[in-house]
């Protein structure tokens, strides 16, 4: 919980369902509210909780991320969750 309580955790999870793979700078165009440091931070919260997954090419400095099963099925509870709020 106290990773999804983190400023921009759900947004990221949300950019990062919408765009599999994003890259660090599609995501960072995505939220321009938050600096690339606290993006930086939220990302390595989320990866360490095992939500999102963290991928490296090998020909290119690149880093994109995915999410994990687990954070997919959290995402998809949460908006069921948001969903029926807002109704």
């Amino acid at each position: 919980m106290r990773v999804i309580r983190r400023r921009y955790s759900l947004a990221l999870m949300n950019a990062i369902h919408v765009n599999q793979p994003a890259r660090f700078r599609e995501l960072s165009a995505m939220l321009p509210q938050a600096s690339t440091s606290t993006l930086a931070e939220t990302l390595g919260a989320l990866e360490a909780a095992h939500l999102v997954a963290h991928l490296t090419a090998d020909v290119t400095p690149t880093s994109t991320y995915t999410l994990t099963a687990s954070g997919a099925k959290l995402l998809s509870r949460l908006r069921r969750l948001l969903d029926d709020i807002q109704q």
